[in-house]
């Protein structure tokens, strides 16, 4: 559907230009062509005066009001200035659509008004008045450079401010686009025969970013990481979540965006004819493009590549560790803020089992790893590795990536039900914990293996202990059954970044946990560490477990899987 409508326009531009008449200064149709001794002096004169109308007209009015809203809606939740960057200038594409419509209505006035034959009698050629509206371009880019600015300087100053610098070659990115966008409604108000192409053109813009250059669609099928995304008017970050995996040559795809910038300022200079002026401007935009183009499409080094393998397959070598309380943490560089939040979900669940849970057990370890599953920028689920570079896909496997090692995995990402920014207060990290404590997996492996243990009274542990030891953990716990089940088990199934959990639990035996949590957690903790190997024994059944609190437990077990 997406290409039926760009050859809609193609087959438009073609008629038009088959339809083309030349330049005759003695016919009523508007200001003459390319002539010789034309007066560029009145550019910036005319140039003034038609940005007037461009910064009053409203569509670009709307567009401004809306611009701080998108900004608040892409940077709210950006941790760093990588996704604060990147999402500002996402923020500055509706201003261009906006924009679009506004200079392309601009540029159509004389016509809409009956007096364009006017100009055929004054001292501004059509290549004239067509360089005078590309240069009104200036007003929405300065306007739109100083909303950004103010927002850059709101970010960088509030208490809970990004980490990091502001990538400014990547907030540029959404400048161009504005000022792109005024090109484009100057082009298509001088090639196309009614002011709704204005529109058409905003639409056609949103469809090829969308789809035609969004490489991960049909007809490409490509990864996410794979660098011919750059060919798009804007990159997504991709779902790697950590920078340190991800190329992004900022610098020449900004330099690509200037050199369609130009390139859509010839096209529109040449409707009056490719004069030398227009030639050198659309020769040399082209060649820009070209360049900057395949610059930036460059896969990674082979020694970047093997730098990236080694750090996801060896992340020992690339992390920081820290010991609290007997516990190891360890940290990719970039992340090791995050131990502080690991602890508050860790060394609760640790002190909420009886003593013999960790005394007869190896030092727990708490090492970072990449989820198997992430959520996108569109909160859709997708593999993490698909989301690598292709050269260093090419060299991983899952079980490279997500080895048994029986260690407890936080994500890179902040933990959350789908879509949503609602706390759930480490509570995932919380049952990672205590399944480490119970003898169950903490994390899914190789690809995506999570083992079953329905009917196990280790279970009910694993999931108590964990809701217990968190703040409005037993509400977490309620949601988790409510939102992640299907059927009989809690699989997450349509979560757009399932917890790292290496057990497909029971339902069953998340509503005993939920029933044990309405008991003291003393009581609880005391009949477990009376004898605590016989509770984690993967033969105790969950019956047996309920009797022992005198609660009724319906239902039946499946087989486990798990050892």
């Amino acid at each position: 559907m997406e290409l039926i409508v760009i050859a809609v326009v193609g087959v438009l531009i073609f008629v038009r230009l088959s339809r083309r008449r030349g330049a005759d200064p003695g016919a009523l149709h508007g200001p003459v062509g390319w002539s010789v001794g034309t007066d560029w002096g009145v550019v910036m004169p005319l140039a003034r005066a038609d940005a007037r109308f461009v910064l009053t007209h409203p569509a670009f009015v709307v567009g401004v009001v809306l611009t701080p809203l998108m900004l608040y809606w892409s940077t709210s939740t950006a941790t760093d200035w990588r996704e604060a960057s990147t999402g500002t200038a996402l923020a500055l594409v509706p201003l261009g659509w906006f924009t679009i419509v506004a200079t392309n209505l601009v540029a159509w006035r004389p016509r809409r008004t009956d007096s364009e034959e006017l100009f055929a009698a004054l001292p501004a050629p059509g290549p004239v008045r067509t360089a005078a509206l590309l240069a009104a371009g200036a007003a929405p880019v300065i306007v739109a450079a100083v909303i950004t600015a103010g927002w850059v300087s709101y970010l960088a100053t509030k208490d809970d401010s990004p980490t990091g610098s502001p990538e400014w070659a990547e907030i540029a990115a959404g400048l161009a686009i504005v000022a792109g966008s005024v090109c484009v409604g100057v082009a298509v108000a001088r090639w196309l025969p009614s002011p709704g192409f204005g529109v058409v053109a905003a639409v056609a813009t949103i469809v090829i970013q969308a789809r035609f250059l969004d490489v991960t669609t049909w007809p490409w099928d490509r990864g996410e990481g794979d660098p011919l995304r750059f060919l798009g008017f804007l990159a997504d970050r991709a779902s790697v979540e950590d920078s340190y995996l991800e190329i992004r040559p900022a610098a020449w795809h900004l330099l690509y965006l200037v050199g369609l910038v130009v390139l859509m300022a010839g096209v529109a200079l040449a409707r009056d004819g490719v004069r030398r002026q227009a030639a050198v401007l659309l020769a040399f935009a082209s060649l820009t493009v070209v360049v900057a183009g395949w610059q930036q499409t460059r896969p990674a080094s082979a020694a970047q590549e093997a730098e990236m393998v080694s750090y996801l397959t060896d992340p020992e070598s690339h992390q920081l560790c820290e010991e609290w309380a007997g516990v190891s943490y360890c940290a990719y560089p970039g992340f090791v803020a995050d131990i502080a939040t690991w602890r508050k979900a860790v060394e609760p669940t640790l002190a909420m089992l009886p003593p013999p849970a960790v005394d007869r057990r190896a030092p727990l370890t708490v090492r970072q790893r990449p989820a198997i599953i992430v959520s996108n920028e569109d909160c859709v689920p997708v593999r993490f590795d698909g989301s690598l570079p292709p050269g260093v896909l090419e060299r991983v496997s899952p079980a490279a990536l997500w080895p048994v090692d029986g260690l407890v995995h936080p994500a890179f990402s902040e933990e959350s039900f789908p879509c949503s920014e609602r706390e759930v207060h480490g509570y995932f990290l919380a049952v990672q914990t205590s399944a480490w404590a119970v003898g169950l997996p903490p994390a899914p492996h190789g690809d995506n293996q999570r083992c079953t243990a329905d009917g196990q009274a280790r279970s009910v542990i694993a999931l108590w202990a964990g809701a217990a030891a968190v703040p409005d953990g037993g509400r977490t716990l309620g949601d988790v059954v409510a939102e992640g089940s299907v059927g009989p088990s809690i699989v997450f199934a349509e979560w757009d970044d399932p917890p790292m959990w290496g057990v497909d639990y029971a339902v069953a035996d998340a509503q005993l946990a939920l029933t044990l949590l309405e008991r003291p957690a003393a009581e609880v903790q005391a009949v477990l560490g009376r004898d605590w190997n016989h509770w984690i024994d993967p033969h105790t059944s969950t019956s047996e477990l309920a009797e022992q609190f005198a609660i009724e437990r319906s239902g039946t077990a499946t087989a486990s899987t798990c050892p």
